[in-house]
């Protein structure tokens, strides 16, 4: 399998994911955090090769991922918030993957990922925290990290049907940190 080096800037990372995707690569990329001290301002060296397309994967992301069954970008609602995530099946089970890319609020405590079968699940409460009323969210998991690349398997007792949106939510303080529709 050939192997091309190409460097980039971190602005430009989004359009070579997309590039890669529609062209059948898949990227493979370097850490921003490298051991040598470059910082997300340094060029992040990525390789790219072309995706095993007997193996029946489809939109490679450096995590193993199958084809994205849906994805979505993440919109700010009581904190800042930056990234999306993308569903996929991988060895026959469901998986929520949080973009490399995936920021929120850091000082949060008892973060969770959780399902709405709402498109619109904040437009029935209010700011700054946009509380959710009990029975209108399925939990997935607590959140893993309040950064960066991260995925959670879906159990089969979620109907992925019957959801329309991705939140990720404070528990303690029933607080919206973001939110993203589904989009398939």
């Amino acid at each position: 399998m050939s192997r091309f080096p190409l460097s980039l800037t971190v602005s430009s990372t989004l359009t070579v994911l997309a590039a890669t995707t529609l062209s059948g690569l898949a990227l493979h990329a370097a850490s921003l955090d490298s051991p040598a001290g470059q910082g997300t301002a340094a060029l992040l060296t990525a390789q790219m090769k072309p995706m095993n397309k007997g193996m029946g994967m489809g939109m490679g992301m450096g995590m193993g991922m199958g084809m994205a069954k849906a994805s979505g970008s993440f919109r700010k609602a009581e904190a800042p918030v930056t990234g999306g995530f993308t569903i996929s099946e991988e060895g026959g089970r469901k998986v929520l993957t949080l973009s490399a890319d995936f920021m929120t609020n850091a000082m949060a405590p008892d973060l969770r990922v959780i399902f709405s079968s709402s498109a619109t699940p904040l437009a029935a409460t209010k700011a700054p925290g946009y509380p959710l009323k009990p029975g209108t969210y399925t939990e997935l998991a607590r959140l893993k990290s309040s950064k960066g690349a991260q995925s959670y398997v879906i159990p089969a007792s979620i109907d992925l049907s019957a959801q329309k949106s991705v939140l990720i939510w404070c528990r303690k303080f029933n607080a919206t940190m973001a939110w993203a529709p589904l989009q398939s």
